[in-house]
């Protein structure tokens, strides 16, 4: 399987990471940084922010591994 980029982001308004939206999925290539540049443009027009780019290889998840959890005090 060839790996995919996943790019998230933030809504308008909206403060907690864990309200992202999937803003793109698109297989990894010679024009991933130029695609993820694109798309980071056009969602900022349309309000987005805070984006997070991962990488997904086809794995299965792992719901027994530890999390690591962040507080915002």
């Amino acid at each position: 399987m060839q790996k995919e980029i996943l790019i998230y982001g933030l809504a308008k308004g909206e403060t907690q990471d864990y309200m992202e939206d999937m803003l793109a999925c698109f297989k990894d290539d010679r024009n991933t940084v130029s695609n993820i540049e694109k798309v980071k443009q056009a969602a900022s027009a349309q309000g987005f922010h805070s984006f997070r780019v991962a990488s997904y290889n086809g794995e299965s998840p792992n719901f027994t591994g530890t999390v690591a959890i962040r507080v915002n005090t």
